[in-house]
């Protein structure tokens, strides 16, 4: 089985392999450079959907035998308390079915929002204030706000496996 990730990004791509042979033999797992065709740092949940499903789609184009694609998307979303943070994943097949999950989150401290207000996305913003590098590349944000309870990596796999339910339990999806 061939599953392809719309990302070259480690802490996409480990934990899509995780979930996939946890149920799955013979899996491989592919990590592809595509374009989200969506802002660099989404703002809204709506704008994280659109990202991971551009992604999924392309990835699905590039590697044609892949049996599925992923797509990863991180971004914001402002709600009534604050400015929450989580990852939307999609999960596509080679018919178009898709199933969708998201990682858990987290409200965003006032700094943080405000360097992303003045421009900067959320790792430049995270890089910035606990004087890390690349920190999307590692445990992200997650890690750094939780002191490694909760790394970037183990909340994708949370969103990965919870989009994987459309497709673990197919008939109840179908209408």
């Amino acid at each position: 089985m061939i599953i392809v990730v719309g990302s070259t990004n480690k802490t996409k791509i480990n934990p899509v392999k995780e979930v996939f042979k946890y149920h799955f033999k013979n899996v491989k797992v592919i990590g592809v450079n595509v374009n989200s065709l969506v802002e660099d740092q989404p703002l809204s949940d709506e704008e994280m959907f659109k990202g991971a499903f551009n992604r999924a789609k392309a990835a699905l184009k590039k590697i044609k035998n892949a049996n599925f694609a992923v797509g990863i998307e991180g971004g914001l979303h402002k709600y009534s308390y604050g400015w929450f943070e989580r990852s939307l994943v999609v999960i596509m097949d080679k018919k178009g079915n898709y199933g969708i999950g998201s990682s858990g989150g987290l409200a965003l401290p006032k700094k943080v929002i405000d360097r992303i207000n003045k421009g900067a996305n959320l790792e430049q913003a995270i890089d910035e204030i606990f004087a890390t590098k690349k920190i999307g590349e590692g445990i992200g944000m997650f890690g750094i706000m939780t002191k490694g309870v909760v790394t970037r990596a183990e909340g994708v796999k949370h969103g990965v496996a919870f989009a994987l339910a459309r497709f673990l339990h197919s008939k109840v999806y179908e209408d």
